[in-house]
């Protein structure tokens, strides 16, 4: 369960009780919140004015500042220039060329990116035998909600150099396409590897990416 599932106050309460331990911290939350509007009003408040709030001392300020901080810092542009940008098939391999070289057996390599295609991060989601890996659609769905992701592609490997790609093959792209758009969450593509060769599902076969 992400943070996206608790109300302003739940979140002011979760923050508060670190400063103010085995206290009641309802009170002084909802106090902020009727105050200052919501949590962005909170966290953006100045000192004086939080400090007149019953229950509110130095520590919890200290945090409320902490939190401001890092929701500043990590909506900067710079955090967000400073990923590996994936937005064409020429940049996917090259990223996917780290991934998989080299693999006896098949992997299913799922990447995560932001809103801008940035990548928020990698991971192999399922492994299989020299021939095949199976890899159940929602337990990609369910990672991309975790990651918060606003896009991701997959990519596996063939061990065996044949790129060729497999009925599974199709009805993976074709699940996780219908799932994505249900979603809200751009797929990107479907790559396979082999033999330092590749098959773009996107590039080959875009049908399978379409809806209706």
């Amino acid at each position: 369960m992400g943070l996206r599932a608790f109300a302003d106050h739940e979140l002011l309460e979760l923050l508060l009780s670190y400063a103010i331990p085995r206290r009641d911290v309802k009170t002084p939350a909802k106090d902020l919140l009727r105050l200052f509007g919501d949590l962005a009003g909170v966290l953006g408040a100045p000192d004086h004015a939080l400090l007149e709030v019953k229950g509110i001392g130095p520590a919890a300020l200290a945090l409320i500042r902490l939190a401001a901080g890092l929701s500043v810092e990590a909506s900067r542009p710079a955090r967000r220039r400073g990923r590996q940008k994936v937005g064409s098939i020429r940049e996917a391999l090259r990223l996917l060329g780290r991934l998989t070289p080299g693999k006896r057996e098949e992997e299913l390599n799922l990447i995560y990116l932001d809103a801008g295609n940035g990548v928020l991060g990698h991971e192999v989601i399922a492994r299989g035998t020299a021939n095949e890996v199976a890899v159940l659609p929602r337990q990609v769905l369910e990672r991309l909600l975790e990651r918060r992701a606003g896009g991701f592609l997959v990519a596996h490997n063939h061990p065996s150099g044949d790129i060729g790609p497999s009925d599974a093959d199709r009805a993976l792209t074709r699940a996780l396409a219908q799932g994505a758009a249900a979603l809200g969450v751009r797929f990107l593509d479907h790559v396979i590897l082999g033999d330092g060769r590749h098959y773009s599902f996107q590039v080959q076969e875009p049908g399978l990416f379409r809806q209706g």
